[in-house]
């Protein structure tokens, strides 16, 4: 790997000159301010730099980011340049999605990811004149760069969290795995399905689900298990391995740990799905059949899609079919 080695200038299909052999990446890092009581997104708030006059679009804003590496992936290249540039701390965003801006030949990754709180950020190279946490009700209103503001009308509309929220007996229970004969079996292999794709990206959401066309989502995914397959959870909790013998030690992290979450119903799965449904922030999607289900989540406000969609998102796991 060669740090740096995306630096330069390529011209596109469009005839036009972009910094970034491989491309480049942005981070739109966004937040709400727990001072702002304003409903709605009038108290979030997004991470822009202004740009330093001597460079390109000199004194515009827009979200920190610069040229990929070759071995860097958009999100990767995008938090990097949010450090190096803004002084934003890696580990205080969780990605949530990727607007590509294809030029042919060249593209341009907006990376969206969320913060907890508006953290302390500072200008911390010299492309950076300032930086700031701006409403985003107020970003039109700026000297942006051309190619964010073209952008910026889709990406305001992505700053809100996405929970895909799996029943899983229902799930479970619509492809014949032998699910019947290992509940918990099967709960460890949607799980771990789940894992993979919470790893890869969820490229299209159902046409039900109004939300912005972004090229990649990374949601929040939860595993609702109930009965034999409430060991699952336990086990996703602590990191251990069902089965392991004394001393043989925790699996391995997955990179992208806390992308998906197994929660045990302590009784009714599906009353559990319906608290979950009515009670998690932003947008919600659940996957179930159950028609009784289906309209306790719509009734709290989600959208309901039927297993058959998340099972076509799924990868087989090595050794399986």
């Amino acid at each position: 790997m060669v740090d740096r080695d995306g630096n330069g200038w390529v011209a596109c299909a469009q005839g036009h000159r972009h910094w970034g052999k491989y491309g480049a990446a942005g981070l739109l890092a966004y937040a709400k301010d727990p001072a702002d009581v304003r409903a709605g997104d009038d108290s979030v708030r997004v991470l822009l730099q202004r740009r330093s006059w001597w460079g390109n679009y000199g004194g515009a804003w827009g979200p920190p980011g610069g040229a990929m590496d070759s071995h860097e992936s958009p999100a990767a290249a995008a938090v990097r340049e949010a450090e190096e540039e803004c002084a934003l701390p890696p580990g205080s965003v969780t990605i949530q999605g990727v607007l590509v801006d294809d030029h042919g030949g060249w593209s341009y990754q907006t990376v969206v990811a969320s913060a907890s709180r508006p953290v302390p950020v500072r200008p911390v190279s010299s492309e950076t004149s300032k930086v700031s946490w701006v409403p985003a009700g107020e970003v039109a209103a700026l000297k942006l760069h051309p190619g964010f503001e073209a952008l910026w009308p889709v990406l305001r509309q992505a700053l809100e969290p996405l929970t895909v929220i799996v029943d899983g007996a229902n799930v479970m229970g619509s492809r014949p795995d032998g699910w019947w004969r290992d509940r918990a079996g099967a709960a460890r292999r949607l799980r771990d399905q789940l894992s993979v794709l919470a790893a890869a990206g969820i490229p299209a959401l159902p046409e039900a689900m109004p939300a912005p066309r972004l090229d990649l989502w990374y949601p929040q995914i939860v595993l609702v298990v109930e009965g034999a397959a409430r060991t699952v959870a336990a086990a996703h909790r602590t990191g251990s391995r069902e089965g392991a013998k004394p001393g043989e030690g925790a699996a391995v992290p997955d990179p992208l740990a806390g992308r998906v979450r197994v929660v045990a119903a302590r009784a009714s799965g599906d009353d559990t799905i319906a608290v979950l449904a009515a009670g998690t922030e932003g947008r919600r999607l659940v996957v179930t059949a159950d028609r009784e289900l289906r309209q306790r989540c719509e009734d709290a406000g989600a959208v309901v899609i039927g297993p058959s969609w998340l099972l076509s998102q799924l990868t087989p796991l090595p050794g399986r079919t």
